[in-house]
Protein backbone atom coordinates (compact mmCIF):
# COMPACT_ATOMS: atom_id res chain seq x y z
CA UNK A 1 0.00 0.00 0.00
CA UNK A 2 2.61 2.86 0.42
CA UNK A 3 4.56 1.34 -2.83
CA UNK A 4 1.29 2.68 -4.39
CA UNK A 5 0.78 6.08 -2.21
CA UNK A 6 4.04 7.03 -3.20
CA UNK A 7 3.67 6.52 -6.53
CA UNK A 8 0.44 8.70 -6.07
CA UNK A 9 2.00 11.74 -4.51
CA UNK A 10 5.06 11.53 -6.91
CA UNK A 11 2.51 11.73 -9.96
CA UNK A 12 0.50 14.52 -7.82
CA UNK A 13 3.71 16.51 -7.98
CA UNK A 14 4.65 16.29 -11.29
CA UNK A 15 1.33 17.16 -12.31
CA UNK A 16 1.27 20.34 -10.54
CA UNK A 17 4.81 21.23 -11.50
CA UNK A 18 4.05 20.82 -15.13
CA UNK A 19 0.83 22.73 -14.25
CA UNK A 20 2.56 25.14 -12.63
CA UNK A 21 4.86 25.97 -15.79
CA UNK A 22 1.88 26.13 -18.37
CA UNK A 23 0.41 28.80 -16.15
CA UNK A 24 3.76 30.60 -16.08
CA UNK A 25 3.69 30.69 -20.24
CA UNK A 26 -0.19 31.70 -20.14
CA UNK A 27 0.78 34.39 -17.92
CA UNK A 28 3.90 35.25 -20.33
CA UNK A 29 1.15 35.47 -23.64
CA UNK A 30 -1.32 37.82 -21.89
CA UNK A 31 1.52 40.11 -20.81
CA UNK A 32 1.69 40.86 -24.60
CA UNK A 33 4.91 41.77 -25.44
CA UNK A 34 7.12 40.22 -28.11
CA UNK A 35 11.13 40.77 -27.49
CA UNK A 36 12.96 41.05 -30.94
CA UNK A 37 16.89 40.87 -30.34
CA UNK A 38 19.71 41.97 -31.94
CA UNK A 39 22.15 39.00 -32.75
CA UNK A 40 25.74 38.80 -34.56
CA UNK A 41 25.70 37.48 -38.16
CA UNK A 42 28.60 36.09 -40.12
CA UNK A 43 28.89 37.16 -43.59
CA UNK A 44 28.80 34.92 -46.50
CA UNK A 45 32.24 35.42 -47.78
CA UNK A 46 34.74 33.13 -46.07
CA UNK A 47 37.23 36.43 -45.81
CA UNK A 48 35.37 38.15 -43.59
CA UNK A 49 34.83 35.61 -41.66
CA UNK A 50 36.35 36.99 -38.70
CA UNK A 51 34.03 39.72 -39.02
CA UNK A 52 30.28 39.93 -37.79
CA UNK A 53 27.32 42.66 -38.32
CA UNK A 54 24.05 43.07 -36.29
CA UNK A 55 21.10 41.41 -37.45
CA UNK A 56 17.41 42.07 -35.73
CA UNK A 57 14.42 39.78 -36.85
CA UNK A 58 11.20 41.26 -36.65
CA UNK A 59 8.40 39.15 -37.24
CA UNK A 60 10.43 37.68 -39.74
CA UNK A 61 11.51 40.12 -41.82
CA UNK A 62 15.46 40.65 -41.07
CA UNK A 63 16.54 44.67 -40.87
CA UNK A 64 20.19 45.49 -39.76
CA UNK A 65 20.35 48.18 -37.12
CA UNK A 66 23.31 50.95 -38.65
CA UNK A 67 26.54 50.78 -36.82
CA UNK A 68 29.67 52.46 -37.61
CA UNK A 69 33.03 51.05 -38.66
CA UNK A 70 34.95 52.22 -35.82
CA UNK A 71 32.61 51.08 -32.93
CA UNK A 72 31.75 47.53 -31.65
CA UNK A 73 28.91 45.26 -32.74
CA UNK A 74 27.11 45.88 -29.91
CA UNK A 75 27.18 49.83 -30.31
CA UNK A 76 24.84 49.24 -33.13
CA UNK A 77 22.07 51.72 -33.08
CA UNK A 78 19.06 49.61 -32.30
CA UNK A 79 16.38 51.64 -33.44
CA UNK A 80 17.68 52.35 -36.60
CA UNK A 81 17.41 50.14 -39.20
CA UNK A 82 18.12 49.00 -42.78
CA UNK A 83 17.22 46.23 -44.83
CA UNK A 84 19.36 43.10 -45.92
CA UNK A 85 20.11 43.37 -49.96
CA UNK A 86 22.45 41.17 -50.35
CA UNK A 87 25.02 38.96 -48.39
CA UNK A 88 26.81 36.99 -51.07
CA UNK A 89 29.94 35.19 -51.85
CA UNK A 90 28.97 34.50 -55.53
CA UNK A 91 31.60 35.64 -57.66
CA UNK A 92 31.37 37.97 -60.38
CA UNK A 93 33.26 38.15 -63.69
CA UNK A 94 33.49 41.73 -65.35
CA UNK A 95 35.12 43.78 -67.22
CA UNK A 96 35.41 47.15 -67.71
CA UNK A 97 32.45 49.25 -68.59
CA UNK A 98 29.79 46.48 -66.82
CA UNK A 99 28.38 46.33 -63.43
CA UNK A 100 26.39 44.08 -61.25
CA UNK A 101 22.88 45.09 -60.32
CA UNK A 102 22.40 44.85 -56.54
CA UNK A 103 18.55 45.22 -56.24
CA UNK A 104 16.79 48.17 -55.30
CA UNK A 105 18.25 50.48 -57.56
CA UNK A 106 21.74 49.94 -56.63
CA UNK A 107 24.57 49.31 -58.90
CA UNK A 108 28.14 48.15 -58.73
CA UNK A 109 30.35 49.51 -61.55
CA UNK A 110 33.54 48.60 -63.17
CA UNK A 111 34.98 51.63 -64.46
CA UNK A 112 38.40 50.70 -65.46
CA UNK A 113 41.42 47.81 -64.35
CA UNK A 114 44.99 48.74 -64.19
CA UNK A 115 46.50 45.22 -64.43
CA UNK A 116 50.17 47.09 -63.92
CA UNK A 117 48.69 49.05 -60.76
CA UNK A 118 47.19 45.70 -59.25
CA UNK A 119 44.10 47.60 -59.07
CA UNK A 120 40.74 48.35 -60.48
CA UNK A 121 38.28 51.49 -59.78
CA UNK A 122 34.76 50.26 -58.85
CA UNK A 123 31.96 52.77 -58.53
CA UNK A 124 28.65 52.31 -56.43
CA UNK A 125 25.57 54.20 -57.64
CA UNK A 126 21.78 54.74 -57.17
CA UNK A 127 19.55 55.27 -59.71
CA UNK A 128 22.06 56.39 -62.12
CA UNK A 129 23.62 58.98 -59.39
CA UNK A 130 26.85 58.53 -58.45
CA UNK A 131 27.48 57.60 -53.89
CA UNK A 132 30.82 56.34 -54.06
CA UNK A 133 34.09 54.91 -55.70
CA UNK A 134 37.10 53.76 -54.99
CA UNK A 135 40.38 52.47 -56.71
CA UNK A 136 40.97 48.72 -54.97
CA UNK A 137 44.22 47.30 -54.88
CA UNK A 138 44.90 43.60 -54.74
CA UNK A 139 48.14 43.78 -53.73
CA UNK A 140 47.30 42.69 -49.90
CA UNK A 141 44.30 40.80 -48.43
CA UNK A 142 43.49 43.50 -46.30
CA UNK A 143 43.34 46.34 -49.22
CA UNK A 144 41.06 43.65 -51.42
CA UNK A 145 38.20 44.82 -49.51
CA UNK A 146 36.04 48.36 -49.83
CA UNK A 147 34.02 48.95 -46.92
CA UNK A 148 31.72 51.79 -48.56
CA UNK A 149 31.07 54.28 -45.34
CA UNK A 150 28.63 57.24 -45.41
CA UNK A 151 27.32 60.19 -42.98
CA UNK A 152 23.66 61.41 -42.16
CA UNK A 153 22.08 58.26 -42.34
CA UNK A 154 18.94 59.00 -39.95
CA UNK A 155 21.41 61.56 -38.47
CA UNK A 156 24.57 58.85 -38.02
CA UNK A 157 28.09 59.32 -39.24
CA UNK A 158 30.56 56.43 -40.72
CA UNK A 159 27.83 54.00 -41.09
CA UNK A 160 28.81 50.58 -42.72
CA UNK A 161 26.26 50.77 -46.11
CA UNK A 162 28.35 48.39 -47.92
CA UNK A 163 31.50 45.74 -48.45
CA UNK A 164 32.60 44.58 -51.49
CA UNK A 165 35.61 41.95 -51.85
CA UNK A 166 38.10 41.50 -54.97
CA UNK A 167 39.31 38.32 -55.38
CA UNK A 168 41.24 38.89 -58.81
CA UNK A 169 42.50 40.69 -61.64
CA UNK A 170 43.41 39.22 -65.27
CA UNK A 171 44.31 40.84 -68.37
CA UNK A 172 43.35 38.61 -71.55
CA UNK A 173 44.48 39.12 -75.09
CA UNK A 174 41.67 41.49 -75.63
CA UNK A 175 39.98 42.44 -72.58
CA UNK A 176 40.91 42.33 -68.49
CA UNK A 177 38.78 41.10 -66.04
CA UNK A 178 38.11 41.87 -62.46
CA UNK A 179 36.55 38.77 -59.88
CA UNK A 180 34.49 39.97 -57.39
CA UNK A 181 33.43 36.95 -55.09
CA UNK A 182 31.61 39.17 -52.23
CA UNK A 183 29.45 42.03 -51.85
CA UNK A 184 27.42 42.95 -48.42
CA UNK A 185 24.57 45.58 -49.32
CA UNK A 186 21.70 47.58 -47.12
CA UNK A 187 19.09 49.63 -47.87
CA UNK A 188 20.61 52.57 -46.24
CA UNK A 189 18.47 55.38 -48.36
CA UNK A 190 15.50 53.82 -46.76
CA UNK A 191 16.72 52.92 -43.35
CA UNK A 192 14.13 54.18 -40.58
CA UNK A 193 14.26 54.99 -37.19
CA UNK A 194 11.89 53.80 -34.98
CA UNK A 195 10.93 55.48 -32.13
CA UNK A 196 8.57 54.76 -28.70
CA UNK A 197 5.20 54.23 -29.36
CA UNK A 198 5.64 53.75 -33.19
CA UNK A 199 3.68 50.90 -34.48
CA UNK A 200 4.63 47.91 -37.20
CA UNK A 201 0.53 46.70 -38.20
CA UNK A 202 -0.44 45.69 -34.01
CA UNK A 203 2.55 45.73 -32.51
CA UNK A 204 3.46 48.96 -30.75
CA UNK A 205 7.33 49.70 -29.74
CA UNK A 206 7.57 49.89 -25.99
CA UNK A 207 11.32 49.64 -25.18
CA UNK A 208 14.46 50.08 -26.58
CA UNK A 209 17.28 48.31 -25.26
CA UNK A 210 20.63 49.38 -26.20
CA UNK A 211 23.63 46.55 -26.46
CA UNK A 212 26.38 46.53 -23.76
CA UNK A 213 29.05 43.42 -24.97
CA UNK A 214 29.27 40.88 -27.07
CA UNK A 215 26.46 38.69 -25.13
CA UNK A 216 24.04 41.05 -25.33
CA UNK A 217 23.40 42.90 -28.95
CA UNK A 218 20.59 44.79 -27.57
CA UNK A 219 16.49 44.38 -28.49
CA UNK A 220 13.25 46.13 -29.50
CA UNK A 221 10.91 45.28 -27.16
CA UNK A 222 6.91 45.43 -28.67
CA UNK A 223 3.60 45.66 -27.00
CA UNK A 224 0.87 43.50 -28.88
CA UNK A 225 -2.63 44.71 -28.30
CA UNK A 226 -4.34 41.59 -29.48
CA UNK A 227 -2.83 39.36 -27.34
CA UNK A 228 -5.46 39.23 -25.05
CA UNK A 229 -8.84 38.83 -27.37
CA UNK A 230 -7.56 35.98 -29.85
CA UNK A 231 -8.20 38.83 -32.67
CA UNK A 232 -5.51 38.38 -35.84
CA UNK A 233 -2.31 40.73 -36.07
CA UNK A 234 -0.64 41.50 -39.15
CA UNK A 235 2.19 39.39 -39.92
CA UNK A 236 5.81 40.20 -41.73
CA UNK A 237 4.57 44.20 -40.85
CA UNK A 238 7.76 46.19 -43.15
CA UNK A 239 9.45 49.04 -41.90
CA UNK A 240 7.62 51.72 -44.69
CA UNK A 241 5.80 54.68 -44.15
CA UNK A 242 2.22 53.10 -44.10
CA UNK A 243 3.63 50.81 -41.55
CA UNK A 244 4.78 53.31 -39.30
CA UNK A 245 1.91 55.33 -37.87
CA UNK A 246 1.04 56.69 -34.45
CA UNK A 247 -2.83 56.82 -34.24
CA UNK A 248 -3.87 53.43 -36.27
CA UNK A 249 -2.83 49.79 -37.15
CA UNK A 250 -2.17 49.10 -40.15
CA UNK A 251 -4.31 46.58 -42.22
CA UNK A 252 -2.73 43.18 -42.62
CA UNK A 253 -1.12 42.49 -45.40
CA UNK A 254 -2.51 40.31 -48.13
CA UNK A 255 0.35 38.64 -49.56
CA UNK A 256 1.22 37.24 -46.55
CA UNK A 257 -0.30 34.97 -43.31
CA UNK A 258 -1.38 36.37 -39.75
CA UNK A 259 -0.32 35.64 -36.38
CA UNK A 260 -3.14 34.49 -33.91
CA UNK A 261 -2.12 35.32 -30.12
CA UNK A 262 -4.86 33.18 -27.95
CA UNK A 263 -5.35 33.83 -24.44
CA UNK A 264 -4.36 31.18 -22.94
CA UNK A 265 -6.47 31.64 -19.64
CA UNK A 266 -9.59 31.05 -21.86
CA UNK A 267 -10.74 27.92 -19.73
CA UNK A 268 -8.88 25.74 -17.78
CA UNK A 269 -5.05 25.12 -18.98
CA UNK A 270 -4.86 22.25 -16.73
CA UNK A 271 -7.73 20.69 -16.77
CA UNK A 272 -6.39 17.15 -18.70
CA UNK A 273 -3.43 16.89 -15.49
CA UNK A 274 -6.69 16.66 -13.37
CA UNK A 275 -8.60 14.02 -15.38
CA UNK A 276 -5.30 12.20 -15.29
CA UNK A 277 -4.96 12.50 -11.39
CA UNK A 278 -8.11 11.54 -11.24
CA UNK A 279 -7.52 8.34 -13.43
CA UNK A 280 -4.52 7.63 -11.30
CA UNK A 281 -6.13 7.88 -8.02
CA UNK A 282 -9.01 5.15 -9.17
CA UNK A 283 -6.89 2.96 -10.14
CA UNK A 284 -4.45 3.04 -7.17
CA UNK A 285 -8.10 2.43 -5.22
CA UNK A 286 -8.84 -0.20 -7.61
CA UNK A 287 -5.62 -1.87 -6.29
CA UNK A 288 -5.90 -1.33 -3.00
Amino acid sequence: MKIYTVVSLAALAVLIAVASGTASVADNVSNGTTTCNVVGTNYELDSWSNEQYPVIDLFEEKYVPLFSRDDDIWDAHVNKLASLILDSNETHTLKPGENVDLGNGYTLDVREIDIEGENVWLELTRSGQHVANKTVSIDTDDNKTWTVILDDVQGESNVVVMKVHVKQLFVGAESSIVWIDGIWLIDYANARTLNIGDKLGEFTLKEIINGVDESNLGSLVFENASSSDNTSVADHASLDDDALISDSPASPSPEKGQVKFTDKNAGSPTSWYWNFLKYVTIKSKEIF
